[in-house]
């Protein structure tokens, strides 16, 4: 071998990264993480929260629908049998249905209310 014509063998070496920009982007992979499980968290939280709301209604509004039925059916079903009680199921009749109105008049006021402030908000006038 002749060392004369020998050339120095040339190893290329990888780029060297610098050491903070492999800790910047592994606090932004970890924060991208974060925040994709932060969202996929509260479109599970609402989902569950929907499902929770509509049980619990449901089971007030049936609950109370039973109680009121099983209170004033059995009453009204005795006092129009029993001789002089016809007055006691004409009132517990009228006062259901009054009751009925004045929950019907408030649900309208309430509507009212809600769009007035609705509009109020949309078309806010010139100062």
């Amino acid at each position: 071998m002749d060392e004369g014509n020998a050339q120095p063998v040339q190893t290329v070496e990888p780029p060297v990264e610098p050491p903070l920009r492999s800790v910047a982007t592994a606090m932004a992979t970890a924060a991208e993480a974060v925040r994709d499980g932060a969202s996929d968290a509260v479109a599970k939280a609402k989902e569950v929260s929907s499902a929770t709301g509509e049980y619990v209604s449901r089971f007030v509004y049936s609950t109370s629908y039973y109680l009121a039925y099983g209170v004033v059916f059995p009453t009204l079903l005795v006092t129009n049998f029993l001789p002089g009680c016809g007055s006691i199921a004409d009132g517990l009749v009228d006062g259901a249905a009054a009751a009925s109105d004045v929950i019907a008049e408030r649900k309208e006021r309430a509507a009212a209310r809600k769009a007035a402030k609705t509009e109020v908000q949309a078309d806010p006038a010139p100062a």
